[in-house]
């Protein structure tokens, strides 16, 4: 009956305006035809904010459009009530500007950002200059919503924004912060294809092309700093997914004390990196904060006295006094064309982004050899598998023995949240496991949640790491051909792991991090 007399509701009150109407004696009444205009407008432009807003789920709008055709004006009241409520609950709108009536200037654009953010292509040019000032083809909420989700990336220190359509028709938003996916926003369909739209076209791509998979470039202007996002487009079931990956330049540079290394490992790491020659290779998944570790490096180094050449894919921090050059595929500038090119550019510290192929490697050791200081990253599991890996490049034993002399595995673990954590209180049989292995369990703490680190009970990440000097010893097995692979390996994972996680074990004890996370982040090591 509820239901029913609900339904009823807007063909009582159409049935009550017709009458109205029909009342209206046949002298012109210009003030009714004027209320009659705007009742019409009103009700239109509801349809209007219901058909691409994100109040009401695609499956109810041919519902609420039916309702906002006939008493458009309190539908469009009841969806500025309901948004000055979220407003004010998230943050975006203060009381003080509903007393007064500023609202209504603000509430037109719902998710307009607090935050100063201009999005500009690869050459400096906004969405005004892309699509043209007087375009009549440009939704302005679009363009600020796709402004919001970027901003908002940024402030939650995401490394990723991944846009994925759903067959259902609402769209998802998601960051990787940390390491892990955090649901944004669920967006309806139209809505959120607008946004990709508008992303593709600041970063340069095809808006036409949708099946056929895309990369581009785009900057956001804060009033932080800049920082520039590469975007990966691919044409999936349900529409198109874009792939943001965030290279923040306005995040300092960590220094080689801020890498939470022991003293015995610091100091290799510093002594190595101070020498005229040789190879410094840091190995580790991805997103194992590989490239970060070398520019904490390159921070020891003095730049006014030695030439330091990056070649890299992308530049994510900018250095002043260095010379940086970005891989790209396109224009052929890749890892081992700009290599060649550099060796005549008179440099005396080198590094390389990422070693993919036998070639790069190749170039890599060769340049050490002759008198240069090489950094760079390759991916494996382990220092053991390093080497294997590149004798499984084709590299001459005798060339990687030579010119190899330091390899860093590393991992990141979540750093708990400073505004939350809270002391364990471990049961006593395994205070007194401690306590036999002469460890103070007193400081150890556990993961809450709380509004400042998205209720995961983390804020940040640390690494931690396992540093191998390639000595006298490993060097001659190496050149000689007797290392057996197979067992060095294994032998190698297993001492990998087991230093991982006694570096580990003293981020716990500091109350820095948990056993679970050091122990979920080496699990997969051998």
């Amino acid at each position: 009956m509820a239901f029913q007399s609900i339904m009823t509701a807007p063909v009582a009150a159409a049935s009550e305006i017709s009458g109205l109407l029909a009342a209206v004696p046949a002298e012109f009444r210009p003030a009714r035809l004027i209320f009659l205009v705007c009742w019409v407008y009103l009700c239109m432009y509801s349809v209007q904010r219901i058909e691409f807003g994100n109040l009401v789920s695609k499956k109810h709008k041919p519902v609420a459009n039916a309702f906002a055709l006939l008493i458009g004006p309190f539908i469009l009241f009841t969806i500025h009530v309901v948004e000055i409520t979220k407003g004010i609950q998230d943050g975006r709108i203060q009381l003080a500007d509903v007393l007064t009536l500023n609202i209504f200037k603000k509430s037109a654009v719902p998710r307009k950002p607090q935050k100063m953010i201009e999005l500009l292509d690869s050459s400096g040019r906004s969405f005004a200059e892309i699509y043209g000032t007087d375009s009549q083809g440009v939704d302005r909420e679009t363009l600020d919503h796709t402004e919001q989700i970027i901003l908002e990336g940024l402030e939650q220190h995401a490394s990723d924004i991944l846009i994925d359509p759903k067959t259902s028709g609402i769209d998802t938003v998601r960051y990787r912060v940390d390491g892990f996916l955090r649901l944004a926003e669920e967006i309806e369909h139209t809505r959120c294809s607008a946004i990709v739209n508008s992303i593709k076209a600041i970063a340069g791509m095809d808006i036409a092309e949708r099946r056929r998979p895309q990369d581009g470039t785009f900057i956001a202007q804060t009033s932080d700093g800049r920082a520039q996002f590469r975007v990966a487009s691919a044409g999936v079931l349900g529409g198109e997914k874009l792939s943001i990956r965030v290279l923040d330049q306005s995040v300092g540079m960590l220094r080689l004390d801020d890498l939470h290394m022991t003293k015995k490992h610091h100091q290799i790491v510093s002594n190595s990196v101070k020498q005229p020659s040789g190879m410094i290779l840091v190995c580790g998944p991805t997103g194992s904060g590989k490239t970060t570790s070398l520019y904490a490096m390159l921070s020891t180094i003095d730049f006014d006295s030695h030439n330091v050449i990056t070649v890299e894919d992308p530049v994510e921090h900018v250095l002043p006094n260095a010379s940086q050059i970005e891989v790209n595929r396109k224009a052929d500038i890749t890892f081992a064309n700009t290599l060649r090119s550099i060796l005549r550019q008179d440099p005396d510290v080198i590094v390389v982004g990422e070693i993919r192929d036998a070639e790069t490697a190749a170039m890599a050791l060769q340049a050490s050899q002759t008198g240069h200081l090489v950094l760079a990253t390759i991916h494996s599991s382990s220092n053991a598998a390093t080497l294997v890996r590149l004798m499984d490049l084709g590299i001459k034993p005798l060339l990687i023995g030579s010119a190899l002399s330091l390899v860093i595995s590393q991992r990141l673990v979540r750093r708990l949240c400073d505004n939350c954590k809270k002391p364990a209180n471990l049961p006593p049989d395994k205070v007194k496991q401690f306590q036999q292995k002469g460890i103070d369990a007193r400081n150890i703490m556990k993961p809450v949640g709380c509004k400042r680190c998205g209720n995961t009970g983390f804020s940040g990440r640390m690494a931690i790491m396992d540093v191998m000097t390639i000595d006298e010893n490993v060097r001659s097995q190496i050149v000689n051909s007797t290392l057996d692979l197979g067992a060095f390996k294994k032998k190698g994972d297993t001492r990998g792991k087991n230093i991982l996680r006694q570096q580990g074990l003293r981020l716990v004890v500091s109350g820095q991090t948990t056993m679970d996370e050091v122990k979920r982040v080496t699990s997969r090591i051998g």
